[in-house]
């Protein structure tokens, strides 16, 4: 690290991180610089959509957090994968573009006063940034750094899975960005030319072909350095050794919802009790910062298959293999280049109000959790997760290392409603994969399994088996509630210089991924920043 002093310094490059380097960096007079904790991207493990199981499972690009044990989960401790690369999450996750729904929007502005916030808002931003593969229309935009492309071609189980949704009277989607979210349709992916198109690829790229933003990879962030109210720089820690920045126009936290309330309590903003008690001296209290920790909850229904034609690992399967990678060494082409992660649905459960309550996620393979055990044979896998979790979980210092890992404590089924939106769901995605449709492959039913009959049989499942679907949020949240880290224009409320800019600070969890908004809160973020010092 050549300088020690830039206008801005943003603490993370991954979803929101990149964004607001790239939109921050169009600026000649200003200068920018990006911190990293984790190491470079460029690894066939990150483009190449077919090995996603091993850029979520690889320690190289994974923090690898591990949650508290979870009570109502049978005092299970469940695994958090999160990016630790260039790109953040953007480099490890399934590269599903959900918005989520255009209530969801709406809420934060007017239930958690996120003013400016609503859907009118943030359709714009969506559409600024997206490269639209069907093209621009009212809802979509072209052009963008951000290519959306369809997955092709589908594997015949996930026609099937939508042939499924057709018998069981479900409406068809073609499109969950669109007018409505309800129905069964593919997913569009974060894809370019078929390969994984990070925010790294999308923003950071072409913020760093300019002479005025660097990055600076396995670097630390220890605190922020506040000076008379106002954060002027960062401590970090780069080969085992301290180094100070200085900020001249502000610090811009961009870590997700797991490091950026840390390094805010490191910093020693946050509730005071609490920080006075891991040993960290109060700057500022701000009771919210860790606190409204939300996530989506899922759990998996699967059947073996009679057939080769899932993707899996079998004698059969060899020559579909070798095929594969073949293409992908010689060619850079082929089936290793179709995203895996291919069907999807929104529907309501016996518990929703006016929009869906449960998403699902079709495999054509058999998937364990996280990847960490490969599966052997032939299967599906149907996920579905509870949308809108009413249990709230928080994120605490375990020690005064930023190198430690924080406690982390979703509080998962602590509502006893989460429970039964989740258990009725299992009860649906089962109900799809017997469906005729799957007739013509299914050999029998792997989960919940034909031992499980009653509902208090299946809740029971879902405390066994039920882990995170990646979406943590809601850790630094915006708007005026009394537990609101931020304000509308995602400055830190006490603190000057000082914003939060990543999924941390959506007011709640949106009905849908997480990446797409993500990226929506940085673009409007960094345009209020450009704004703020214009």
């Amino acid at each position: 690290m050549s300088e020690t002093e830039y206008d801005y310094i943003i603490c993370g490059a991954g979803s929101a991180g990149c964004t607001v380097a790239e939109r921050l960096s169009r600026d000649p007079d200003v200068s920018v610089c990006v911190l990293e904790a984790g190491g470079s991207d460029d690894s066939p493990i990150i483009k190449t959509p077919m090995l996603l199981q091993f850029a979520v499972t690889g320690e190289e690009f994974n923090w690898g957090y591990w949650t508290e044990p979870q009570k109502h989960l049978y005092d299970r401790k469940l695994h958090w994968p999160r990016g630790k690369t260039l790109g953040g999450s953007s480099s490890i996750n399934a590269m599903h573009y959900m918005r989520g729904a255009k209530e969801n929007f709406d809420e934060w502005e007017q239930t958690y006063g996120a003013e400016g916030w609503g859907w009118n808002n943030a359709l714009p931003a969506f559409k600024e940034v997206q490269d639209q593969q069907r093209g621009a229309s009212d809802l979509h935009g072209a052009g963008g750094p951000l290519s959306v492309e369809d997955i092709t071609p589908l594997n015949p189980l996930t026609e099937a899975f939508f042939k499924a949704g057709d018998q069981l009277q479900y409406k068809r989607n073609s499109d969950f960005n669109g007018p409505d979210q309800e129905g069964f349709g593919p997913y569009q992916v974060t894809q370019r030319d078929g390969k994984r198109c990070s925010a790294a690829d999308a923003f950071l790229r072409p913020a760093l072909d300019r002479a005025n933003c660097s990055v600076s990879i396995k670097t630390m962030v220890r605190r922020i350095i506040i000076e008379n109210g106002r954060a002027t720089g960062v401590e970090v820690e780069i080969d085992g050794t301290r180094t100070e920045l200085k900020a001249r126009k502000e610090v811009i936290l961009s870590g997700g919802a797991i490091n950026s309330p840390q390094t805010l309590l490191l910093s020693g903003i946050g509730p005071a009790d609490e920080l006075r008690e891991a040993g960290v001296s109060v700057e500022h209290d701000l009771p919210g910062v860790g606190k409204n920790l939300q996530d989506h909850l899922d759990v998996t229904a699967q059947i073996w298959t009679k057939s080769s034609i899932s993707i899996g690992n079998s004698l059969r399967s060899i020559p579909q293999h070798i095929y594969m990678m073949g293409r992908m060494m010689l060619m850079g082409d082929g089936p290793a280049y179709v995203n895996p992660v291919q069907g999807g649905a929104f529907i309501k459960s016996a518990y929703a109000e006016d929009i869906p309550d449960l998403q699902l996620v079709f495999i054509p393979a058999i998937s364990n959790p996280h990847g960490i055990e490969k599966a052997w044979g032939h299967g599906v896998t149907l996920h579905v997760c509870q949308l809108y979790p009413r249990s709230r979980g928080d994120i605490r210092l375990k020690s005064t290392d930023p190198n430690d890992h924080p406690l982390i404590q979703p509080n998962y089924l602590e509502d006893e409603f989460d429970a039964d939106v989740l258990t009725d769901g299992l009860a649906k995605v089962r109900e799809i994969l017997r469906a005729p449709a799957f007739d013509f492959d299914r050999k029998e039913e792997r989960y919940p399994g034909a031992d499980v009959t009653t509902r208090a049989e299946l809740m029971d499942d879902v405390r066994k088996r039920a882990e995170t679907l990646y979406h943590p949020t809601s850790t630094c949240a915006m708007g005026s509630g009394d537990l609101s880290v931020v304000d509308s224009r995602c400055r830190v409320k006490g603190i000057d210089g000082l914003r939060v800019i990543d999924a941390s600070v959506m007011p709640r969890l949106v009905g849908g991924n997480t990446n797409a908004p993500t990226i929506m809160i940085a673009t409007r973020a960094a345009a209020m920043i450009a704004e703020d010092h214009d």
